[in-house]
């Protein structure tokens, strides 16, 4: 009777001194996981608009879907806008990285991470499709046949992945249109 309790006290140390290891592991890389996440956003977001000197993240953002956005400056000028957002996909959220400038035009985007169907959703990273909404002015359309001046072509297997996409795109645009004025004066 003895000898199964004897086990499971065993079994219960090995298992207090495992998730001890992991709790320590974990305490240690989450900030640098952090740090490089932040890292990473930024040089995509320089990607997007290559003039900018710095980039100053808003707070208090009135829409659920969107996630961050930052002031891209020159100087003390503003030259533009970055956004992210997470559009649901096929696979699931997807994050991106919208540059919109002044007048509206889409600067370019970036995927920052996604979880789209290898060879089909995860097609959007190529510059083939994410090159497509480069100096666009949106409302911008999904197209499965050859696109017109405000469509963009779909990936093949992938319409989810490219409406969900194109309509975080225009979304960032309506938004950035909608409080540009009361952005004018951040430093």
């Amino acid at each position: 009777m003895n000898h199964p309790l004897k086990l499971g006290g065993i079994l219960f140390l090995i298992t207090a001194i495992c998730v001890g290891i992991l709790g320590a592991v974990n305490q240690i890389t989450a900030p640098i996981i952090a740090a490089n996440e932040i890292k990473s956003e930024e040089a995509a977001m320089r990607k997007l608009i290559t003039e900018a000197e710095h980039f100053i993240p808003l707070e208090d953002l009135a829409d659920e879907s969107v996630k961050k956005v930052c002031i891209a400056q020159k100087g003390d000028t503003t030259i533009g806008y970055v956004l992210r957002m997470e559009p649901n996909g096929y696979g699931g959220a997807i994050k991106l990285l919208i540059g919109i400038d002044l007048e509206g035009n889409v600067a370019g985007i970036s995927i920052l991470e996604h979880s789209e169907t290898p060879g089909f959703g995860a097609n959007a990273e190529k510059e083939s499709f994410k090159g497509q909404f480069t100096m666009r002015k949106t409302p911008l359309l999904v197209s499965k046949a050859a696109p017109d001046e405000n469509e963009i072509q779909a990936i093949t297997g992938a319409t989810i992945t490219s409406e969900a996409i194109t309509n975080a795109v225009n979304s960032a645009s309506e938004y950035v249109m909608a409080h540009q004025e009361e952005w004018r004066n951040v430093q």
